[in-house]
C-alpha cells in the first residue's frame, strides 16, 4: 500500500503530500506509538521510499525524496516540522544501514539549522502535533531532538556552523 501510493504520489509531483500525510496520503500512527505525528514515517519510509528505491531505481526516489525535505523548509512550521522528523528518522536508518541510500547530510542540516533559527519565532508559537507537548509549541521538540542529534552525532541543527 505505502509503495502504490507512493507510485501514485511521483506521478501526480505529490511527493510532499505523501511525506505530510495529505490528501488521501495518510497512514495513521499505530495507537500504542505515544507520538502525535500525521503519518507513520516508520512505514511510508521504509515500504515506500526505500521499496521504490530498491525496485524501482529509474524513478530516482532518493532525489525526489531529498529535494522533497529541502523544498518542506521553505514552508509553515507545520511543513519545517515533518522535515525535522523525517530527516531526524532518516539519519537513524543511515546509522543503523537500514537506509539504501544517504541523503547529502551537509546540505539537508545546513538548510535545515538555518530554517530553524529564521523560523524560531513562529515555531514557538505552533501548538499542533508534537508541539502540545511544550510550552514552547513545537520549538520544544526542535530542542528535544537538537539535544538527541548532540548525544548521538556531536552536532547541533540550532547553532551548529555548517561550513
Amino acid at each position: 500500500m505505502e509503495k502504490m501510493l507512493l507510485l501514485k504520489a511521483i506521478k501526480e509531483k505529490e511527493v510532499i503530500k505523501y511525506l505530510e500525510g495529505k490528501d488521501g496520503y495518510n497512514f495513521e500512527v499505530e495507537h500504542w506509538v505515544n507520538a502525535s505525528a500525521p503519518t507513520d514515517w516508520t512505514k511510508i519510509i521504509p515500504k515506500g521510499i526505500y521499496a521504490v528505491y530498491r525496485e524501482n531505481p529509474e524513478f530516482k526516489i532518493d532525489e525526489i525524496y531529498e529535494d522533497a525535505l529541502l523544498e518542506m523548509m521553505d514552508g509553515d512550521p507545520f511543513d519545517i516540522y515533518v522535515a525535522l522528523s523525517i530527516i531526524h528518522f532518516q539519519l537513524i536508518r543511515e546509522e543503523r544501514n537500514a537506509s539504501p541510500f544517504t541523503i547529502d547530510k551537509i546540505k539537508v542540516l545546513k538548510k535545515l539549522s538555518q530554517t530553524l533559527i529564521r523560523n524560531k519565532e513562529k515555531l514557538m508559537n505552533y501548538f499542533e502535533w508534537e508541539g502540545k507537548k511544550y510550552k514552547e509549541g513545537i520549538w520544544g521538540e526542535v530542542i528535544r531532538i537538537d539535544k538527541l542529534f548532540k548525544s548521538k552525532w556531536n552536532i547541533s541543527i540550532i547553532d551548529y556552523n555548517f561550513t
